[in-house]
């Protein structure tokens, strides 16, 4: 456990060189950022509650607040386990189980890049958290060109903040590029990272619209 939290300390006091925050127009509407702000579950709590309904050992692939469903708001937390893939919405308000689905794919792909990282998705949200200083809106766990790494979004007094974590040391990281030229768009297309941006933790700008 001490390991741990001084791996998690170190990757904050990286992290504090490389901060670079931008002013930006909120990402979220009035009414998703007004229901995440007073979510009595965190992403991490519902991740667990997640966990605790289709097993430890499921591999994460994602956690997202969404505004609404089932008349509540709540957590979606993809995992993978038992060649599965399992969708469970937690309530943001107390942590039950809302539902759950789970599927089969018709092939089952397993890469060596893709085991899982040494910093795990519960450490990889805290850092995002105590970066911040927000609550955890979706994170995401990806992989390129054999590298693991977390992509946190998070909601600060009005702001929304993307943070990428090192999958194998916690580090605040830039975002990996593709190999070739490539530009990483962010969720369906509404919103990008700012072309030459160097640092690994800054507010987003919505696409401008021609």
């Amino acid at each position: 456990m001490k390991k741990i939290n001084k791996t998690i300390l170190a990757a904050l006091l990286t992290g504090a060189m490389t901060l670079s925050v931008m002013n930006t127009a909120l990402a979220m509407s009035p009414e998703t950022q007004e229901a995440l702000a007073k979510t009595q579950i965190t992403a991490s709590q519902a991740l667990s509650a997640a966990q605790n309904k289709i097993g430890a050992d499921a591999k994460v692939k994602e956690v997202e607040f969404h505004h609404t469903k089932y008349g509540k708001d709540y957590f979606e937390v993809d995992l993978i386990a038992n060649n599965q893939h399992h969708k469970v919405d937690v309530d943001a308000a107390n942590g039950e189980i809302l539902g759950m689905t789970s599927k089969t794919p018709k092939k089952v792909k397993v890469r060596a890049e893709q085991n899982a990282p040494k910093i795990t998705f519960e450490q990889a949200m805290n850092i995002a958290v105590e970066k911040t200083g927000g609550k955890v809106a979706e994170a995401d766990l990806k992989f390129r060109d054999r590298q693991g790494f977390y992509k946190i979004e998070t909601l600060a007094n009005g702001q929304r903040f993307d943070i990428v974590v090192n999958g194998e040391n916690g580090q605040i990281m830039d975002m990996p590029k593709h190999k070739g030229n490539h530009k990483e768009r962010h969720g369906k297309g509404k919103y990008h990272y700012e072309e030459g941006h160097r640092g690994g933790f800054h507010a987003e700008h919505p696409t401008q619209k021609n």
